[in-house]
């Protein structure tokens, strides 16, 4: 057997209170669902799911990207480094 929810209806007072407290849940219910209906169709709408997957597919690409030109910068400063080091040895060299 069910659980009667309503014992606590004693009066018809009772009861209308209880028809009005149904009848708003209901509507908030109603408002809810529109809100997330809503909400959905704003996430589904082209433009956007477009632009999200192009944000979302193009990021490994410029993360990829900056490692490349942060690696060749890297390899720019040693490259330089040694040059400098290898031009004063050699002008060292030749003063002696």
């Amino acid at each position: 057997m069910t659980r009667n929810n309503y014992s606590h209806i004693k009066s018809f007072a009772d009861f209308k209170d209880e028809k009005t407290r149904l009848f708003y849940q209901i509507r908030l219910s109603e408002k809810k669902m529109t809100i997330k209906k809503m909400e959905l169709q704003e996430y589904l709408n082209p433009m956007r799911l477009i632009s999200a997957l192009i944000s979302e597919l193009s990021m490994p690409l410029f993360g990829f990207l900056k490692s490349m030109v942060q690696n060749f910068i890297r390899k720019k400063k040693k490259a330089s480094k040694k040059q400098k080091k290898s031009s004063t040895s050699f002008s060292n060299d030749m003063e002696d």
